[in-house]
Parts: structure tokens; C-alpha cells; sequence
């Protein structure tokens, strides 16, 4: 006998309505997502995902603020649940301020947090700097030697008499970004959707034609002056929301701010994984790439990507925004 009640039919349906992650989400397990502040002591972490933020538990990493993390996603819901580790980690070992020393200890301060650790070689003083490793959280855990170069955000280091180097970090934003449409010009694509006209495109899709998105940084990293730029880093948002994912390709370009015609780039390559609509990928410029901007041959980032795709750019905060770390001599 066939049961036609109505807590039946409710859940024939229920079982017949698909439960997974629609068409717009990311179907795979994992994305990646900006981290916004990391608790080592509750093993958690939290990050920005889809416009929001929240707190999840975590897999012990070096975690860094502004960098990009993966997530896993629950199969069944799409609901992010767990953070699995670092996209671009902190290394094992960070240069530390010395604010104080003791008996065998010396207490350091590495990326904004201060810790007295053990220190069985070398001799330290305050205002010096120190190498320091890093345990799986990024907190320092023991002083491995004494160094001549300045810790980022330190005040000592140097040579006596002012000479030597110093390493120093800088955020780089976009100072303009858009898209250049072949056969149409600038502005001529989606300029009302998604990020808006500050958008950055590449490739073909929907009857655009060859989509080249541009950034400009100006002269922003030749006015550092470093002697070296040691990392620079990148994450972008895929801002359109058409159900495609894509890899995002970078190339260096000379442009320094809007050209009249088509942008140009030249040199090596730099690309993330494949991202999903309103999801976030990383990158690290080629150690000629990184040149190329220090020298200042490179003053802008063209998209040159096969896979169709929108990226966020100055209308998207933290999209094509550089993290750079350089040597530059005191």
C-alpha cells in the first residue's frame, strides 16, 4: 500500500532534490581563502570566504595575516570546515628583534609577537638581531645565531660605522587596472558586473574576443631601492560568477599606467591554480620577474592566461595587491 501522506512525500523529495554544492560553487573539496588572524592556542584560524569571515579549526602551519590558506569544504553542504595548511608558508626560519637577554635565553620579537627562547650559541645584545626558527605555528622556539642584518620592523643590526643591508617587507597595491578588449578598446567588457570596470580579464569567452587585463603599480617598488627583492607574492579573486573556474597567468609589463592601445608584456610567467567563481588564488613572481620590477623594466602585471576568466583589481581589496619582501643597504 502506498504510503501519501504528506511527511511522506516531503521525504521522497527531499531524497530526490540534489543536497551538493550547486553549479556557482566550487565542486571540488578545497579552495583557498585570505587569512585574516591565526589563534595557535584554540589551533584555529580565521579566514574570509565567499564575502564573509569565520573561524575554523586548523592544521598546524606557518600561517601568515594577508596570505592565502586552503580550505577543505564539506562534500555534502559546500560549507567550509577545516583549514588543511598554507598556500605560500613562512619559512622555518625568520629574522627576530632582540629586546632583551638572560642566562642562556634571549627574548625576541619575529613578525609582531615576543618570546624568550632558549639561546645555547652566540652572544646577543639589545638591539641586535637574531635568527630565530619557528615551530609548526610560526612561533619561535629557539635562537639559532646572532645576525648583522636588520629584522623587519627592527631597529638594530648594522655594521658599525652604518654600513650593511637590512630586510624589509612592503605592501604594493595597484594604482590602476582594467581591461583591454581586442577590436573594442579599454572598457568595452562587463564593465557593470561583477568587480566592475576595474576588473582584469584574459582570454576568450561569450564572443569578447582576446580579453588583456592590465595592473599598474607606477614606480612603487623602484622607490624602494633594494639592493635584491627577495619574494613577491600575489593573490587574486575571481570575481566573475559564470560557473567557470580558471588559472590565472602574469607577465611583467612596462606599462606604468593606461595605455592608449593594447597592453604589452614581455619576459617570464607567473600562475596560480585553478580558481573557482568568487574564490582565491596565489601566485610568487620568478626570480626574473622580481628583478624586472626592482630595476623597474616591469612597472605592471598584463593577464595572459589561456582560460577565460575575471579577476578583481583596484575595485576588489586584496586582489593583485604585491607582498614583497627586499634587501635594501642601511
Amino acid at each position: 500500500m502506498n504510503d501519501t501522506s504528506i511527511l511522506n512525500i516531503s521525504g521522497l523529495l527531499a531524497r530526490a532534490t540534489a543536497q551538493g554544492p550547486g553549479q556557482e560553487d566550487d565542486t571540488a573539496l578545497t579552495i583557498t581563502a585570505p587569512v585574516l588572524e591565526v589563534d595557535p592556542a584554540k589551533a584555529r584560524v580565521r579566514v574570509a570566504v565567499r564575502g564573509g569571515d569565520v573561524w575554523l579549526p586548523a592544521i598546524a602551519a606557518r600561517y601568515s595575516v594577508s596570505s592565502l590558506a586552503r580550505v577543505q569544504l564539506d562534500p555534502t553542504s559546500a560549507r567550509p570546515v577545516l583549514v588543511l595548511g598554507a598556500v605560500f608558508p613562512r619559512k622555518p626560519a625568520e629574522l627576530g628583534a632582540v629586546t632583551a637577554t638572560g642566562s642562556g635565553t634571549v627574548t625576541v620579537t619575529v613578525a609582531g609577537v615576543s618570546a624568550t627562547i632558549p639561546a645555547p650559541l652566540g652572544t646577543y645584545s639589545v638591539g641586535q638581531s637574531a635568527w630565530v626558527m619557528l615551530d609548526d605555528w610560526g612561533a619561535p622556539v629557539i635562537a639559532l645565531g646572532p645576525s648583522t642584518t636588520t629584522a623587519p620592523g627592527g631597529g638594530g643590526g648594522a655594521a658599525p660605522g652604518g654600513g650593511g643591508t637590512v630586510s624589509a617587507t612592503a605592501t604594493i597595491t595597484p594604482q590602476w587596472s582594467g581591461t583591454y578588449r581586442t577590436g573594442y578598446g579599454w572598457d568595452s567588457w562587463n564593465t557593470t558586473r561583477y568587480g566592475g570596470r576595474s576588473d582584469i580579464y584574459q582570454g576568450s569567452g561569450f564572443n569578447s574576443g582576446l580579453l588583456i587585463g592590465l595592473a599598474t603599480y607606477g614606480d612603487q617598488l623602484v622607490n624602494l631601492g633594494a639592493v635584491s627583492i627577495d619574494e613577491i607574492t600575489m593573490a587574486a579573486k575571481k570575481t566573475d560568477t559564470n560557473g567557470l573556474s580558471a588559472a590565472l597567468a602574469v607577465q611583467g609589463s612596462a606599462h606604468a599606467s593606461k595605455p592608449g592601445g593594447a597592453p604589452s608584456g614581455s619576459g617570464e610567467t607567473a600562475a596560480t591554480g585553478t580558481i573557482a567563481p568568487g574564490a582565491w588564488g596565489g601566485l610568487a613572481f620568478t626570480a626574473n620577474m622580481r628583478n624586472a620590477f626592482r630595476t623597474g623594466a616591469a612597472k605592471g602585471l598584463i593577464a595572459v592566461g589561456g582560460a577565460y576568466g575575471g579577476f578583481g583589481g583596484t575595485g576588489t581589496p586584496g586582489s593583485f595587491v604585491l607582498q614583497v619582501r627586499y634587501t635594501k643597504n642601511v
